[in-house]
């Protein structure tokens, strides 16, 4: 933050109150979250968890896999009986979420279809409507999940081409924290992902 600090706001010195490592410390949780919401697929680290979930089957073919409070967000899905994985997910708000409530207008074993959203408690999860009616076990072959990292974890693998980006949204927190909006500008435009 201090090299790129313009000379006529002069060097960042702590003459009182809290130190500027605390308000670091205190947003990188936060914006590696947020970076590993929104950054590339190609760059994050995603985490195989089919042994983790078992669906809960519903009588039309539809089912729901309640995800864990640590994963971001889904890459893939598949279901044993599917031609192909879901890699694309919609939420209630897609055009596609009315039409899986009809056996006639929903995704099938060749066009699966699956919904990431949350429950009525406030639950992520994930509904897909695509087995046959005649499928008495859905069985996960493959879910690839994005997860957060552990807030106690001093280490962590990450992309070399997130680490500039990281570092710039946690400069941009920080200057907002003390109120240099302006500042927290100039960090986001150089943010390249």
């Amino acid at each position: 933050m201090e090299e790129l600090t313009p000379d006529s706001a002069g060097l960042m010195e702590h003459e009182e109150g809290v130190l500027i490592d605390n308000y670091i410390d205190s947003v990188i949780d936060p914006q590696l979250r947020l970076l590993l919401l929104t950054a590339p697929l190609a760059w994050l680290p995603v985490t195989e968890l089919n042994s983790l979930y078992t669906p809960m089957a519903r009588a039309d073919g539809s089912g729901r896999i309640q995800l864990d409070n640590n994963v971001i967000r889904p890459v893939l899905l598949h279901m044993k009986g599917w031609k192909v994985p879901v890699n694309r997910f919609i939420d209630e708000q897609h055009p596609l979420y009315e039409l899986q409530f009809s056996r006639y207008t929903r995704g099938g074993v060749g066009r699966p279809v699956a919904v990431y959203m949350h429950d009525g408690q406030g639950n992520r999860v994930i509904d897909y409507y695509s087995l046959p009616i005649s499928s008495s076990e859905h069985q996960i072959l493959s879910l690839q999940c994005v997860v957060a990292i552990d807030e106690h974890s001093t280490a962590f693998a990450l992309d070399p081409l997130l680490v500039d980006a990281l570092c710039y949204h946690c400069a941009a927190a920080v200057y907002n924290i003390m109120g240099n909006k302006a500042m927290a500008d100039i960090m986001l435009s150089r943010v390249v992902v």
